[in-house]
């Protein structure tokens, strides 16, 4: 006997009634409300020019310095803002670090972060021109700052990864 594939279509129509209640009819996922900081001048720089480019929700930052109990952010579009106010209305904070000296940053914003329950994940970047990790210190930093940990190989994979958070 020769079995015909089922189309995804073919299971929509076979539903019953009953089955049928069970479907998720809610709409797709609204835009997200990121925060995508910088930590260090190297990935200050990305930021920056991914600024430029068409997204559904993210602010970009730079991390500038701290500050008692907030932190000094300056916009990729221009001026600064304090961390505590950026932070009002997000839903995730994606720290972007690819030198070891932003320990003290990933902390300020992770705690932040972590205060108000907002998800915070940390990309860290190849260090150098051949692409090489250089990264255990930036790894160190960020660890016990993020949610979630990526380290990537190569920094054109940063639009991707970020499409993929829904920036």
């Amino acid at each position: 006997m020769q079995r015909q594939p089922t189309l995804l279509s073919s299971c929509a129509r076979a539903a019953t009634a009953a089955e049928a209640r069970f479907r998720i009819s809610a709409p797709a996922f609204g835009p997200r409300e990121s925060r995508i900081i910088g930590l260090d001048e190297q990935s200050a720089l990305l930021v920056r020019d991914l600024a430029g480019k068409p997204w559904g929700g993210g602010r970009f930052l730079e991390f500038e310095a701290a500050l008692p109990d907030d932190a000094l952010l300056r916009r990729a579009s221009g001026g600064t803002a304090l961390l505590s106010e950026e932070l009002d209305g997000a839903d995730a904070v994606v720290m972007i670090a690819m030198a070891a000296d932003s320990a003290e940053a990933a902390s300020i914003i992770g705690d932040a972060a972590a205060a108000r329950g907002i998800m915070s994940a940390g990309l860290v970047l190849p260090g150098n021109a051949l692409g090489e990790a250089r990264n255990d210190g930036v790894v160190a930093a960020l660890r016990p700052n993020a949610m979630v940990l990526v380290v990537l190989r190569e920094a054109d994979d940063l639009p991707e990864m970020l499409s993929a958070l829904r920036v």
